[in-house]
This record gives C-alpha cells, structure tokens and sequence, in this order.
C-alpha cells in the first residue's frame, strides 16, 4: 500500500496551487460573476497545458494518469477556480482519443488557449435541450446521440443564464445534422461514455475539496468567535457535526482516489459511481453546517461560506439527482451493467494491501473453512464468548496472535497481514472480544511488563488457552478511564484493591484482568492511576452478568480486598497514564473490523435478495432494492479507504492523531446506519432471531449499537477529531 504522491505530482499540485492562491482570490471570484469565467485566469491555466492533461502524448498532450487529474480536480475545488477545467480536461482527452487525425487542428487551437472545447453530459435528442457545463463561453460541444460522437459549434449566446452556482452553463438544444464527426461504434461511444465518468470521478473529487475548504473556514471562525465567554469551537453541538461532515469529506476524497488508482476496472467503475454518489451527498451537508457555523454570516453574500454552499451544490446537481448514480451503481453491481471505464494510467499510489497479505489471508481462510462445522457456526451465532478449544487451534497454526514476535510465540506477522487475518475471522464470525483484548494486553507486557511476569504470562496467552480482560470502566466515570475511583492501597509487598468496574467482557472466563487503579488520590487524576494485571480466580473478586441488546455478555465485576503481589504492577506506581496511552492507542486503532462486518451483513443481504419469495420473484429484481443496497456498498467503500488510511499511516509512521478515530467513528455509525436501512428493506421478515441470511443482518443491527460505544464512543472520536483534524478547542472541559 502505497498512499504517498510521487514527487512530479507533488510538483503537479504545487505548481497550481500557487497560481491559484494568487489568480482565484475571493475578490476575483466575485468580479467575475455572475458568468462565473476569468478569463486571465484561463489564459494561466491553459499556459499550464492543464487543458490536455489527460490527451496522449502522441497526440500532442501530457499523457498523465486519472490521479493527475483528481489532483488539479481537488484544487479546482479548494479555491473555486472561475475557469472551465474539467471540462476542458476530459473534452480534449475525448477529441483525441475518438477523433484522431481529424481533431489535431481543434487540439492545437485548445492548447494555444484560443478556444474552448466542453461536453454534453447526456445523450443528443432533437428538438431537447440540455444544460451543458461550461457552453456560455465554451467554442464546441462535443456530444453523441448513441450511433456516433460529434463536435458542435457552440453557437452564439443568448446572455448569462443565471445559475446557483454562477457557473458558465448554457441551455442548447444541439444538432448533430450538420456536425463534425469524430468516430462512428461501439469504439467511438464506449470512449465517449468513459469520459462521462471521468467527468463524475472529477466532479467529485472537486466538491469533496469544496466541502473540505468550507470546513477549515468554518472552523477558523470558530476559532475566533467567542459566545457566552466561550470560543464557539468548544460547544459540541458545534464541533461534532463538523467532525462528522469531515470525516464525510476526508471519505469522499479518499474514495476518488481509489477509483482514480484501482486497477480492476469493474472496480474502477463503482468507485466512480460510489465517489460521485457520495461527494454529492456529503458536501450538501459539510456546506450547510459550515455556514451554519457563520450564523447570520454565513448568509450574508459578503462572505465566503455561501460561495462554497453554491458551487458545491451546482457541480453536485449538474448531470442530475445524484440519487441516479446510486440506481447505476446497483445496476453495475448486482443487475448485469457493464459500462467502459477511464483510462487510468501509471502511477504509484495504491490501496492494495499486497501479494503477502492475500496469501496469509487465503492461507487462513482455508484453515477456517476445513473446521467450521455447523455446531461451530452456531456457536458464532449465539455468543462472543472466547471459551473454545478452536482458539488453540488457531493459536498453533500461528494464526491467533501472529503479528507478535517469534520469542512472544508469534509469527512476526506485518500489519497489513494482520488485516487480513481480522477480515477472515469477521467473515466466519469467530468472536474477537478475547483474542483482540489478549493481543493488546500481551503487547502492552511486552512493552511494560517485568521479565518474570513475560515469563509467566505470555506461553499462557499464546497458546490460545488463556485471557484477558479489561478492568477500565466505572459505573460513575463511563469513558473518562482517568477519573477511576478504584482504589490499590501498598501493603507490604502486596497491593490491596476495592472497588468496582463496569463492562468487563470476558471478565466471567479471563485468567487475567488488567486493571486501572487509584494509587495517590492527593495526584491529580490523571498522575495518580497504576495499571495492574490481576489473575482470577483470586480471594474477593467477584462476577455479575449483564446481557447486551446484541446478545452478548459483559459483567460488572468487584474488588473486596482483593490481594495482589507488586510484581503483577505493569508500569512505574503512578505510571498508568503512559501505559494508558499505549493501551488506547492499540484498542481505538482502525476500523478493519467495521469494515469486515459491513461486508458480511450486505453479503447475507444479497443473499436474501437473490432468492424467490413466494410470488417467485426476487428482491434484486427491483431497481428500488438494488439501489437500497447500493448505498450500503457506498458506506463500506468509504469506512474501507478510511482505514486502509490508518493503517498506512501506521505502518509508516505518517502523522494524523485523527486518522483512527475517523475510522473508528465513520465504521461504526455506518453499521448503525446500514443495519437499520437494510432492515427497513426486508421488514416484516428481518425481525425474526433465526441462523438464516435475514437472521445475520437482524444480529447486527442489534449489535451495531454498541459498536459506537466500545473503544471510545462515538462522541469521544467527534472530539477528538474536531480537535485535531479542525483544530478546534477541546471541547471536554
């Protein structure tokens, strides 16, 4: 995986930025409406070559990749350029690619910036007209009425058609009778229909950077305004809608780089329809609030939040209701569509975990599907209790705790084939609470633990047939571990303990619980907590059930003098916040599980939708279920590229304190949101508690709820983000 630009796309992106810092201010921005064209601004712009970005070289253009096109795509967005360069982008790389010979002295007049070359967006019908982007100062309109591509005169103009946007657009009614034409077949219209979705994937990629700059000036507002004695940026109810629309939009901009680098072109294809989908429903939102955040000065035309709130919606709105991409994007998925896609061309940025990835994840897949038995599936189904002997069995194979080192009795595992192995145990379902709490307290003993208590624990923990629980929560401090009023008084060389801890999963089967406890009350609370690994079955410890909407199990667990030796103390006395920090960085990490769950429940969802009801017809035989379901697609496309994010960040060391948390926060609300809309889809049906297709998507909305609680609750990843991806005040006093 490889999500770092190459150093010409750097300089790329540079480049253009630095002109249109300068050349595309708000000041130019409003002189030239309402036609929304700068025409100084073009003549810069196209002295750039930007115009053939995407023409082949050997007909005279630059020959870069689809990504290179995104790039200039997002700063188009970012700083509203007054200027056609979409357009005018996938319009040359369509006069090239269809019209050959024929289209060199229209190249060569496009490259001199002496005329402007723009595209229809649909298909030509007599005597209908359509809105063409950028046809009020283009000089030609290529188009095609499904038998073959044309260029067009622009024609004269009628005057400024007002728009939302004040974008240059034009109302034409084009014929085609007396055209230039550029290519006849299959060929000519499967190139014209690529350069449509092009278009998409640019349209896209510009409003979530529209989205992205109405955000970061919201937020410096924000930043400066105070309220009732208060930065307003430290009101949640202002900070965390604005981290949910950026994580939205971080999303959105992901995903069009996805689309613009997937080498499979089926794949290629929904990205497209997923990105464009998605960009159009999220910049709607991220704008509004951003004006919001303005209050009445978001309204005034003064200033610039409602020149980010229209452009956005006209580019989103300019082919039509974006709800159209989604009925395609179910039809290329599940109803038999098949439509060419954009050229993607070379480069080195990839979301591809990797050859060795693949392999250990097929190598584990294999092993499950030799052992799942129908008693096994079953056991997956009804519980996420720990207690059974495949877990040695995985554990012998190397395929438990395999990324942990060879002495630790793992297998030295990388990260990426550790996302492999999650996806197979989310696939079968396998419970993870023990195995994921086991391999994170086992990381933090290798890190803090004494030798002795290595020596002990760590052959117990690998071996599959011991482990951990998590003591953190309180009845009276929830999220805020640091508050814990647990107490461990020094005795000797024992510490005492008392007290009472909330939500111990697995705390009626762990042979350990590692535990957060008060050691100098006189501290403040977060200097006086020390961290100890407690064994159980141990004098004064005791076990209440409670059972979870989701049918699991976690229990309220109580100290009563409870005895333990100091060299079970994991840390320095007083240290627990420093191996605090280690413990929640490894728990509240990505969102692979997510990502995996959202995929097993649609992937049981289409299963029920593929099958005959009693009319003999199927669920996917309706666009309206095939569309549902494709917003569900959209959703794990986005939570996917969000941790995939995290995780190259991780292996490579790249700051970003809120990539793990927009994963965390988007995967875990889009369980919520998909489980309910599917659901919805299938009722009455889907509230049966059954082992079937329906029965999996009815568990997983139950469950789906305490996914936004465990790890950090939703609301903390909101802060948390608003605070580093914004850089808005703490909004937890």
């Amino acid at each position: 995986m490889n999500l770092e630009l190459a150093q010409e796309q750097v300089m790329l992106r540079d480049t253009l930025e630095r002109l249109l810092q300068r050349d595309s201010t708000s000041a130019r921005i409003r002189a030239v409406e309402p036609l929304g064209f700068d025409r100084a601004l073009w003549a810069e712009l196209t002295a750039l070559g930007l115009p053939l970005l995407r023409v082949p070289e050997e007909a005279g253009g630059a020959g870069l990749s689809l990504l290179d096109a995104v790039l200039v795509a997002e700063l188009a967005g970012s700083y509203l350029a007054s200027a056609p360069l979409i357009e005018s982008i996938v319009a040359s790389q369509m006069l090239a690619r269809v019209g050959g010979e024929r289209a060199e002295p229209y190249l060569a007049a496009a490259f001199e910036g002496e005329k402007i070359v723009t595209l229809a967006l649909h298909p030509v019908k007599p005597g209908v007209a359509q809105l063409v982007p950028a046809a009020a100062v283009a000089d030609w309109v290529i188009c095609s009425d499904d038998e073959a591509v044309y260029l067009v005169e622009a024609g004269e103009k009628a005057g400024t058609l007002l728009n939302t946007g004040t974008m240059p657009l034009a109302s034409i009614q084009l014929d085609v009778s007396g055209a230039i034409v550029l290519g006849k077949g299959p060929d000519a219209l499967s190139i014209w229909s690529a350069c449509i979705d092009e278009w998409k994937l640019l349209v896209a990629a510009c409003v979530a950077a529209i989205g992205n700059k109405a955000l970061s000036e919201a937020a410096a507002y924000a930043n400066e305004r105070e309220a009732f004695g208060q930065l307003i940026g430290s009101y949640q109810g202002l900070a965390h809608p604005l981290a949910d629309s950026a994580t939205d939009v971080d999303g959105a901009a992901l995903l069009c780089w996805r689309a613009a680098t997937e080498q499979d072109d089926a794949a290629r294809s929904t990205c497209i329809s997923a990105a464009y989908w998605w960009s159009a429903r999220t910049v709607a939102t991220a704008t509004i609030r951003a004006m919001r955040t303005l209050g009445g000065y978001g309204m005034s035309m003064e200033y610039d939040a409602q020149l980010y709130f229209r452009r956005g919606r006209a580019w989103s709105l300019l082919i039509g209701d974006p709800a159209a991409e989604l009925e395609i994007l179910g039809d290329r998925l599940w109803g038999g569509r098949h439509d060419p896609v954009p050229v993607r061309g070379e480069n080195d940025v990839s979301f591809e975990y990797g050859a060795a990835a693949e392999a250990f994840g097929a190598e584990v897949r294999a092993f499950f599907s030799d052992r799942m038995t129908p008693e096994m599936r079953a056991f997956t189904h009804d519980t996420d209790d720990g207690n059974h002997p495949f877990n040695a069995e995985l554990a012998a194979a190397g395929y438990l705790y395999a990324d942990w080192p060879e002495a630790y009795g793992g297998g030295g595992r990388s990260p990426y084939e550790m996302t492999a192995l999650s996806g197979v145990y989310t696939e079968y379902s396998w419970p993870r609470v023990p195995s994921t709490v086991t391999h994170m307290v086992g990381k933090i003993l290798m890190h803090f633990g004494s030798e002795d208590i290595q020596q002990e624990v760590m052959p117990r923990l690998a071996s599959g047939r011991s482990h951990v629980a998590l003591g953190y929560s309180e009845p009276s401090c929830g999220s805020d571990i640091f508050a814990a009023a647990t107490r461990a008084v020094r005795e000797g060389d024992d510490w005492v303990v008392n007290g009472q801890k909330m939500f111990t999963s697995q705390g009626h089967l762990a042979d350990y619980v590692l535990l957060i406890a008060r050691t100098d009350p006189d501290r403040p609370k977060h200097a006086g907590l020390t961290l100890f690994l407690i064994p159980i079955p141990t004098a004064g410890y005791e076990v209440h059930e409670i059972k979870t909407l989701g049918g699991e199990r976690t229990n309220i667990t109580y100290y009563e003098n409870v005895r333990v030796s100091d060299r079970y103390r994991i840390g320095e006395v007083n240290g627990g916040t420093k191996v605090l920090g280690t413990a929640l960085k490894l728990e509240q990490g990505g969102g692979e599980y997510f990502v995996s769950a959202l995929r097993i429940m649609l992937r049981h969802a289409e299963q029920w939708a593929r099958t005959p009801g009693a009319d003999g017809k199927r669920p996917f035989d309706s666009v309206a279920v095939r569309t549902r379901m494709a917003a569900t697609h959209v959703h794990i496309l986005v939570a996917d590229v969000l941790d995939r994010r995290c995780q190259w960040a991780f292996v490579n060391n790249v700051p970003g304190k809120h990539f793990g948390p927009m994963s965390k926060l988007f995967g875990s609300e889009a369980l919520v949101s998909c489980s309910t809309d599917l659901l919805n889809l299938a009722a009455p049906w889907s509230l049966l508690q059954s082992h079937d297709d329906l029965g999996v998507v009815e568990l997983e909305g139950r469950k789906s709820i305490q996914a936004t609680i465990y790890g950090g609750t939703s609301e903390v990843q909101r802060s948390i983000i608003a605070e580093s991806a914004l850089k808005l005040p703490r909004t937890r006093a």
